[in-house]
């Protein structure tokens, strides 16, 4: 009886040993899973992404994000600029940009790429879409009326990673010099840039024929604090040679793109 007992745990022990083995973790396969970029909770004024998207691979090493940052296609409502900061709001009462937000798949255009009939260069267009994406309508006037949208584009947390910072320093360049260059982009259109030189924002008048005889005046603002890049642009049409039937008013640029870029340093700590 004893040696049977004995060949009973002996296999039993040898059984168990095999078990530990074949089913055993693989030393790996936790260390090497970073956050995806299509993770974390509801998005907050802007459309969902589709649950049927293609998943985005984690990559190895990769930066945790932060509580506050926004998933794949997310922008937070607390992001936008308050509408009582936009220029013209007195008269044009405009709506909080997280009501009308919509999600952007792939690369916004920014209201100045639209008009000035441009695009990223080469060097920067991997750069168009971002983490997450999203443009805000906040009023739509008719004919010779103002109109207001707001587009932010998230490279990501720029806290752990100087290089989410550099690549929103890159579009703001790249945009900035499709600004200066419209004129060439879209035939008979003029630019007058009204920020300092030195000056850590844009803020431009842009006046561009349209088809038709009549002319679009945008005035765009364009920041950068750290890890997203934000434009306001309002703009109208009216015909050649007429003015909008509000005449513009506002307050000092550097006030716009103050204003602009609180949302964000409170809200993804992107200051």
């Amino acid at each position: 009886m004893r040696t049977t007992r004995t060949a009973v745990a002996t296999a039993a022990a040898l059984v168990c040993l095999g078990a530990l083995s074949a089913c055993g973790p693989d030393d790996g396969a936790e260390q090497n899973v970073g956050p995806s970029k299509a993770a974390t909770g509801p998005a907050t004024g802007s459309t969902a992404a589709p649950a049927t998207g293609p998943a985005t691979a984690p990559s190895s090493g990769s930066a945790k994000p932060s509580a506050a940052a926004p998933g794949a296609r997310d922008i937070p409502a607390g992001a936008w600029i308050n509408p009582r900061a936009v220029p013209l709001d007195s008269v044009h009462h405009w709506t909080a940009p997280a009501s009308s937000a919509k999600a952007v798949g792939g690369a916004p255009v920014f209201k100045l790429q639209e008009l000035c009939h441009s695009t990223l260069s080469k060097d920067n267009e991997s750069l168009g879409a971002g983490q997450a994406a999203a443009q805000a309508l906040l009023g739509a006037g008719g004919a010779d009326q103002w109109q207001a949208q707001q587009t932010l584009l998230y490279q990501g947390d720029p806290r752990p990673s100087s290089g989410v910072a550099q690549s929103a320093h890159a579009v703001f360049r790249d945009l900035r010099d499709e600004l200066k260059d419209c004129a060439r982009t879209a035939p008979g259109a003029t630019v007058k840039v009204t920020s300092p030189e030195d000056a850590t924002y844009v803020a431009a008048t842009v006046t561009v024929p349209q088809p038709g005889g009549t002319t679009v005046v945008l005035h765009t603002y364009l920041t950068a604090p750290d890890g997203t890049v934000n434009e306001l642009a309002l703009w109208a049409t009216a015909k050649a040679g007429a003015q909008p039937k509000v005449p513009w008013a506002g307050p000092a640029d550097a006030e716009v793109a103050k204003a602009m870029d609180a949302p964000l340093c409170a809200t993804l700590k992107d200051c």
